[in-house]
């Protein structure tokens, strides 16, 4: 049952969403530490093997009824395959980035990230802020602002990694699909590509799995845990708290991605990046205290 109306941030919804943001913080350094494969084939490996552990999931929690559900709907399916593209051209993006001296542009696309979402909340799902919330949410937008201008130029990366995750964002909350069914629906649409380029890289002596020791390939076999975790902790929240609110929490990601590009890639940290972490940490507080200052009126009125 979905709670998408309530806007207190205690509850499963809101654990699983701050979870998989927490989780994908540290994703960098993951992507960064498999860097030995090539872009292509880290985002062919998650494919498939988020595709493995989904379906080991299905079986062990019973959801099978969820997936032939899903599967008997060819319109679900379709929209599961879009939202496949999107997440794909997402890890795609992010991946690139952290392995070619780019990780705090990457983070900057997460601070960008939940304004996008709000407009399309608004937009298409008839959201709406109070006043405090607005104002949390102009704070937050000055920060970006900053940021945009000390990059100096347009941040495509930035921009590509906002668009791609807030449409699947919003797609995954439209469509009525069981989280881990979903996610397997989406990786399976994805699978026939991945095992067709990983082919094409093992007929070229490019693949790097099962030919660079067996660390390196329990590391990308690795990649379908680090992806299917947090997804699915993040399409349950989807369906289970406001959109806006998720929006909100989302930079607790960037943030980590942040201090994991300085502190372990050694990217240059300025004086124009400690300047919006204090406004976006001020906004974040501001929309916090509202949403927590609503749920005890709720409560105290129920």
């Amino acid at each position: 049952m979905s709670h998408s109306n309530k806007p207190a941030l205690i509850g499963a919804g809101p654990l699983a969403g701050l979870g998989a943001f927490i989780a994908w913080g540290f994703a960098g350094a993951y992507f960064h530490a498999v860097g030995f494969a090539s872009s292509m084939e880290i985002l062919s490996q998650r494919v498939l093997w988020s595709t493995v552990l989904t379906l080991i999931l299905i079986f062990a929690l019973g959801r099978r009824a969820a997936l032939m559900t899903l599967l008997r709907s060819p319109r679900t399916v379709g929209l599961l395959f879009a939202t496949g593209l999107l997440i794909a051209a997402n890890w795609l993006t992010y991946i690139w980035s952290v392995n070619h001296g780019h990780a705090l542009e990457a983070s900057l696309g997460y601070y960008i990230m939940p304004l996008i979402m709000l407009l399309l909340g608004r937009i298409f799902l008839k959201e709406k802020l109070n006043r405090t919330q607005i104002a949390s949410v102009v704070i937050v937008l000055a920060g970006v602002v900053n940021l945009l201008v000390f990059f100096g130029t347009f941040p495509w990366i930035a921009m590509a990694l906002a668009l791609f995750f807030s449409f699947y964002g919003l797609l995954r909350k439209l469509i009525p699909a069981d989280p881990i069914a979903g996610l397997f629906v989406e990786c399976l649409t994805l699978l026939p590509f991945a095992l067709i380029y990983l082919g094409w890289l093992q007929s070229t002596d490019q693949l790097a799995f099962l030919h660079t020791g067996i660390q390196n390939d329990a590391m990308l076999v690795g990649l379908g845990i680090m992806t299917t975790i947090p997804l699915v902790m993040f399409a349950f929240a989807a369906r289970n708290m406001k959109f806006s609110a998720l929006s909100l929490m989302q930079y607790v990601n960037p943030t980590i991605q942040m201090f994991v590009a300085v502190l372990l890639f050694g990217e240059n940290f300025t004086r124009a990046h400690l300047i919006t972490y204090i406004f976006v940490w001020c906004g974040m507080a501001l929309f916090t205290w509202d949403n927590l200052r609503t749920a005890r009126q709720l409560r105290a009125n129920s």
